[in-house]
């Protein structure tokens, strides 16, 4: 199964991500032209290039986002994916890419919170006013708040990271559950 996390800037992707790993699931990791946060690393949160390499490489979804160009590529997802399930954190637009290149493989997470809380969480992780400005414009201009529609699943992340993790674990046991 190819897990796809998707949901507004400050949702908790990153946050569902890391659970995923902690449960054992290989992370696709984007490629981006956007600058590093602090703490993260090249390969790891996503391979960091400029744009002329970005549009080298053979991806199975691209897009922008807040003026970013993001994207999985081919080889990624073949060489991670014969290890068994997956997952990739993207938005609307790569996740429909998947569908369309991968089926009933795929499983759509989408995260949803309120914008109160979204300007909340990127506040905390430390993005400028500015930047928290654009991804909220972005927000309402792309309508996110409705992108769950396309969701197979949609995880609430407003109350508590433990209530969060438990959603995970009913859907992992369920998706076991249906696969044998």
């Amino acid at each position: 199964m190819i897990y796809i996390v998707m949901g507004p800037s400050g949702a908790g992707k990153t946050l569902v991500g890391e659970y995923l790993k902690k449960k054992g699931l290989p992370e696709l990791v984007s490629h981006t032209t956007r600058a590093p946060r602090e703490g993260e690393k090249d390969g790891i949160a996503y391979h960091f290039v400029d744009e002329k390499t970005f549009h080298t490489i053979d991806k199975v979804e691209e897009s922008i986002y807040a003026g970013q160009l993001y994207g999985v590529s081919r080889k990624e997802v073949e060489e991670k994916r014969s290890l068994g399930d997956v997952f990739a954190v993207t938005e609307i637009q790569g996740a429909l890419a998947f569908k369309r290149h991968y089926g009933g493989e795929v499983c759509i997470l989408y995260i949803a919170s309120s914008p109160r809380y979204l300007r909340q969480r990127m506040k905390e992780r430390g993005d400028t006013k500015e930047s928290i400005g654009k991804r909220m414009r972005t927000y309402l201009k792309k309508q996110e708040a409705h992108q769950g529609k396309v969701a197979d699943v949609v995880l609430v992340n407003e109350t508590s990271t433990k209530t969060l993790y438990k959603q995970i674990d009913g859907l992992l046991r369920r998706r076991k559950i249906h696969q044998y």
